[in-house]
């Protein structure tokens, strides 16, 4: 109740008094405030804004001089009180003092001839600060030259540039734009220098998606910005996507089994070699690489191509491939049949190995064969290539049956066996032993026919010990391979 009384008396006793004591602090306070934070001037120096450029472009008229109006720098001189001036400072960069160049005011009526220059106005203004009054006292250049052109549009997408880095594993592409279509405004005689329209999206340190304002911007062939056009709108919404991935292997099938005699196995490629997996962290970093069914050679009948589901491989609902990835692998079996060619071998070629002492042998002097292989592989073949040997060991005097060795350079494959009949006789120096009792055909002929025939092998027959040979005697076994 005494609290009640207390403020009551306050209020209705000595009215005139309290507030003429009011009155006189707050005189007061302003003389000691211009007193001890008197009113200065300082300088500010800002670049000029082009306001209502889209008002300009839908009037029909473009800028030919954006960049060196931009880069107009203008000291605008502000006066106010030391704390106003020190605010409006730390405010600068926000856009706290601007230098506008407004171009709704610009009378289009005197604008007939293009391209045409005008002189424009600068008008400077302090923003969005009224705790503090300003007074602009001047400011220079107090207007520009602008030079104007007739006005050429069109409707356009922009590309997306990634800028920055994302953390390591982590990939991100743009799931949504609010707008996908643009327009374009700028200068006729400018137009067809146009090379693209591309907003950059910051992905520093992202690791989950995010959404951004992207600004679209017009880039000649040589990469730089062109200035004098602006799109519309200025500014474009975009949902980003980020999400872990990994780059996962795709071994080269392995082969199994012999391809037939009749074909050969140029290549196998594979494609992707690389599959781009997004999902979750810990389940990727699992996975090994994809390891491909293996290839039956002795399946192949020729060329072959297969494809594979990627869920063959990945199926787990934490896992998916990008959306822009391929969900099929695709397996090519080249396979090409092989080319043959006949090789002439003199006696000369061959080494004889395994003779006994007091032994000679003497060869036919040409035994002839088939190699099959590759075209590559048979160019530039010689009758050393094969180094032919034909190995005596433990034969005594007659017509022996012997195999001819060979060795095969790669890529070269012969059918069969070539056999040729060796006379081994004693190593006397007498008439007799000159003229042979026998002698043999010029030629041996071995022909290799596909592995679906037989092989037609011509050899030297072997006389019987108690005919007398007076003349050449051949004689044609058919050998089955």
């Amino acid at each position: 109740m005494k609290v009640m009384n207390f403020i009551k008396d306050f209020f209705s006793k000595n009215t005139g008094w309290k507030i003429g004591s009011l009155v006189i602090s707050v005189l007061l306070w302003f003389v000691v405030m211009n007193t001890l934070n008197p009113a200065e001037t300082k300088s500010f120096y800002v670049t000029i804004d082009l306001a209502n450029r889209q008002y300009l472009a839908e009037s029909g008229y473009a800028i030919l001089n954006t960049d060196e109006i931009e880069n107009t720098r203008v000291e605008v001189k502000v006066k106010g009180t030391r704390a106003a001036l020190d605010e409006l400072t730390r405010q600068k960069e926000n856009g706290a003092i601007t230098a506008n160049l407004d171009f709704q005011e610009v009378n289009m009526e005197n604008m007939v001839d293009m391209p045409q220059n005008l002189t424009l106005n600068i008008d400077p203004k302090i923003n969005n600060i009224y705790i503090y009054q300003y007074d602009i006292i001047s400011f220079s250049p107090s207007y520009v030259n602008v030079s104007f052109d007739s006005v050429k549009e069109k409707e356009s997408k922009f590309e997306t540039l990634f800028t920055g880095k994302l953390e390591d594993g982590y990939s991100a592409d743009v799931e949504q734009l609010a707008n996908e279509n643009i327009t374009v405004y700028g200068p006729a005689s400018e137009f067809d220098k146009i090379a693209k329209i591309s907003a950059e999206v910051s992905l520093d340190e992202k690791t989950s998606d995010f959404q951004t304002e992207l600004k679209p911007v017009v880039y000649d062939a040589q990469g730089q910005k062109m200035p004098n056009f602006i799109v519309v709108p200025d500014t474009v919404t975009a949902l980003v996507n980020v999400e872990y991935t990994r780059n996962l292997e795709i071994l080269k099938p392995e082969t199994t089994g012999t391809i037939d005699s009749e074909l050969t196995l140029k290549g196998i490629d594979w494609s992707p070699k690389v599959l781009e997996l997004t999902g979750d962290k810990e389940t990727l970093d699992k996975l090994s690489p994809i390891k491909l069914p293996a290839v039956e050679l002795d399946k192949l009948a020729g060329s072959d191509i297969r494809t594979y589901e990627v869920t063959q491989f990945i199926n787990d609902e934490r896992v998916s491939t990008k959306s822009n990835a391929p969900r099929v692998i695709t397996v090519t079996i080249e396979v090409a049949g092989k080319d043959g060619r006949n090789i002439t071998l003199n006696a000369d070629d061959i080494t004889v190995t395994g003779l006994a002492d007091g032994l000679k042998a003497q060869l036919p002097s040409q035994i002839v064969f088939t190699v099959f292989g590759e075209p590559a592989a048979l160019e530039g073949l010689t009758n050393a290539s094969f180094a032919p040997t034909v190995d005596l060991t433990g034969l005594e005097e007659g017509a022996k049956e012997v195999v001819l060795g060979i060795t095969l350079p790669e890529g070269v494959q012969v059918r069969g066996e070539t056999r040729l009949y060796v006379y081994i006789t004693k190593d006397v120096q007498t008439e007799q032993s000159t003229q042979n009792p026998a002698e043999q055909p010029d030629t041996v002929t071995v022909v290799e026919e596909s592995s679906e025939t037989t092989a037609a092998t011509t050899t030297t027959k072997a006389p019987e010990e108690e005919d007398e040979v007076t003349e050449e005697e051949t004689v044609t076994d058919i050998i089955e391979e």
